[in-house]
């Protein structure tokens, strides 16, 4: 009998033998619980499998479609497409009834969505056996591929397929939806360990292909934290510090009416991050009582900055420490404490020399680097910059050295806000906050001249911070945030619960009105890399890492997905981890666990020096790390 083709093509035959066959069971030989394993039928019912010898082998498949008013269909495991891939399909029908059963090519996107096919028909009834066959090319943006065998709607009567083939010649990566291929770079090999690794800087971007872009995030306004309406805080009060201790959160801040009367250092408490109340701490007299939370009222109160020790080798009486202006020409001294209310100088004599320290200037703890870390303002050029220096012991510090932006351009940066992020210490947050010194939006601003708003930048080493050049933090709807010296970012973040983070800013700075504001931004969330539904594709730099699994987190659209692909050093997709194996990936999600057709155990690759793909469509991309 003359197999029946959907076309003449003479070098048909020629495709299908230099083809790889890529269908899983396409005899029905295979079987599970009574079923062709690797095939779905939309009636089962109907569908039986039969074992009385067929095309070739022992088994085939039997559709019986008793009623005109119903289609059935036997479809196979949809399987990664080769986007522009010449494909052909052929199958073996068998029927004694005057029906034309189908062989469908169909072409799905990574929502489920079919976007093209193509059918041949038999003609039924048949002198046994006979071959239909169908070729076509997969569009570019589709990403699987399956065969259907369908008895349409209007017809009725029985027939019997066998020996399903489908092969493919040319395309794409399997898998990769016509995303173009991110090349490789020449980024060194790094070592990621189990570290959480965020997109806030291009760290561990090799290169990026089609769509794909990093953007940075910006924080929610949420309310008022609290107003600093107390008779010993004030319209000017600033330089606020969050510091977390045992389950609260501290917020230390320079209590101060209008400028020239006077300051005072004073701290609020909150158990949840959104509620603050004042303690009635008693320790330093204002206004005739002690009926408040004042922490320290002396020498260095314009700019006391705070912060828990994480030290082990601290003493107990020296759990808090903090540096402030209290030494000549506003010089920075050592202050310690046990509790973070009383508090005492570390010695008399500054300990830094070297800066213009009439803003917050903040040092904390690396227990990575095992030293004391501080950041600080000095001008340079015109413009007010920020040094850094380091300390073994809280009282000897190297000399500052200036911080380097790359190309970044001058700008006037009044305070830094730098502090390791909590959940990857080895990288740098900095939140400067950025002085448009000549403009003025407001003509009656008390302040007169000045704007502004607050940055992102990041470091690895402390000093080379790569700085967005878009504000992180813009100016509200509020009036009274167009004058001076408003929104400044709090130094120090804490975490409100596993999906939000709590970033404090001024609000209202010299009006009556002055207060702190709770803004939240996504856990991790600072920047992301992100490609919209035109697809775009991440490829990082080489790396070794430890661990047993690829953890994500990451957000997509109802309709936006994500795909990985584990490669090697020269971006060649291990086998069992390409964009084709794995998962596509939808949802929105803090933690998530990457797997592969073969599931999510990636130990056997741990130690080799690997790349990670990533095709995105709709999605962002926040942060990666391998763990057990």
């Amino acid at each position: 009998m003359r197999p029946i083709l959907c076309m003449a093509l003479p070098l048909l035959a020629v495709a299908i033998a230099a083809a790889a066959p890529l269908l899983p069971n396409p005899d029905f030989e295979t079987v599970a619980d009574g079923k062709p394993a690797g095939w779905t039928a939309t009636l089962p019912a109907l569908v039986t499998l039969q074992e009385d010898g067929g095309h070739a082998g022992q088994r085939y498949m039997r559709l019986s479609d008793p009623d005109a008013k119903t289609g059935i269909t036997l479809e196979s495991t949809r399987l990664p497409c080769r986007p522009g891939g010449v494909y052909t399909a052929s199958a073996w029908f068998r029927t004694a009834d005057k029906c034309n059963p189908g062989l469908y090519l169909n072409f799905y996107d990574d929502t489920g969505t079919r976007l093209h096919h193509l059918f041949q028909k038999a003609t039924g009834p048949t002198n046994g056996w006979v071959q239909v066959q169908t070729q076509t090319t997969a569009p570019p943006e589709v990403t699987t591929v399956s065969v259907t065998l369908y008895a349409y709607i209007g017809e009725v009567g029985v027939f019997d397929v066998d020996d399903i083939a489908l092969s493919v010649t040319g395309g794409g990566e399997p898998g990769s939806g016509g995303i173009p291929l991110a090349p490789t770079g020449k980024k060194e090999v790094v070592n990621v360990d189990s570290r959480r690794e965020l997109f806030v800087d291009g760290y561990m971007v090799d290169s990026l292909a089609g769509a794909a872009v990093r953007r940075m995030h910006h924080p929610q306004r949420r309310e008022v934290a609290f107003p600093t309406d107390a008779p010993w805080e004030g319209p000017t009060s600033a330089y606020f510090c969050v510091v977390p201790v045992d389950g609260q959160i501290r917020i230390y801040f320079r209590g101060s009416g209008q400028e020239g009367t006077h300051e005072v250092t004073c701290v609020a408490e909150s158990d949840d991050g959104v509620h603050f109340t004042r303690p009635k701490l008693g320790l330093f007299e204002w206004q005739g009582n002690k009926d408040n939370s004042i922490v320290w009222l002396g020498a260095g109160t314009h700019n006391f900055t705070p912060f828990l020790d994480p030290n082990p080798a601290a003493p107990p009486d020296q759990r808090f420490k903090a540096l402030a202006s209290a030494g000549p020409k506003a010089s920075l001294v050592a202050f310690v404490s046990a509790d973070g209310y009383r508090w005492r100088k570390l010695r008399e004599e500054p300990v830094i020399t070297l800066g213009d320290f009439d803003s917050q200037n903040l040092a904390f703890y690396d227990p990575l680097r095992k030293l004391y870390v501080e950041y600080h303002r000095r001008g340079r050029n015109g413009f007010r910059d920020i040094m850094t220096c380091t300390s073994p012991d809280f009282v000897n510090w190297t000399e500052p050295v200036y911080l380097d932006y790359g190309a970044a351009p001058w700008e006037h940066l009044y305070t830094n806000a730098i502090t390791p992020y909590f959940r990857a210490p080895h990288i740098y947050l900095g939140f400067p906050n950025r002085l448009m010194v000549q403009r003025q939006k407001i003509a009656t601003a008390p302040g007169g001249a000045g704007v502004n708003d607050a940055l992102l930048m990041s470091s690895r080493d402390m000093i080379h911070f790569e700085r967005w050049p878009e504000a992180f933090i813009y100016p509200s709807l509020d009036e009274e945030n167009w004058t001076d010296r408003n929104n400044y970012i709090a130094w120090g973040i804490a975490p409100l619960n596993e999906r939000e983070i709590a970033i404090y800013s001024t609000d209202h700075y010299r009006h009556k009105t002055a207060r702190l504001v709770l803004n939240t931004i996504r856990t991790d969330g600072f920047a992301s890399v992100y490609a919209p539904m035109a697809g775009g594709q991440l490829l990082t730099r080489p790396f070794t890492f430890t661990g047993k699994r690829l953890e994500i987190n990451y957000a997509t659209s109802a309709a936006g997905s994500l795909r990985f692909a584990l490669c090697d050093e020269a971006g060649e997709a291990v086998p069992g981890f390409t964009l084709g194996d794995s998962e596509v990936l939808f949802g929105n999600e803090i933690a998530h666990t990457v797997s592969w057709s073969g599931g999510s155990d990636v130990s056997a690759l741990a130690g080799k020096t690997m790349r990670l793909r990533v095709n995105l469509k709709d999605a962002d991309l926040f942060a990666l790390r391998f763990c057990e």
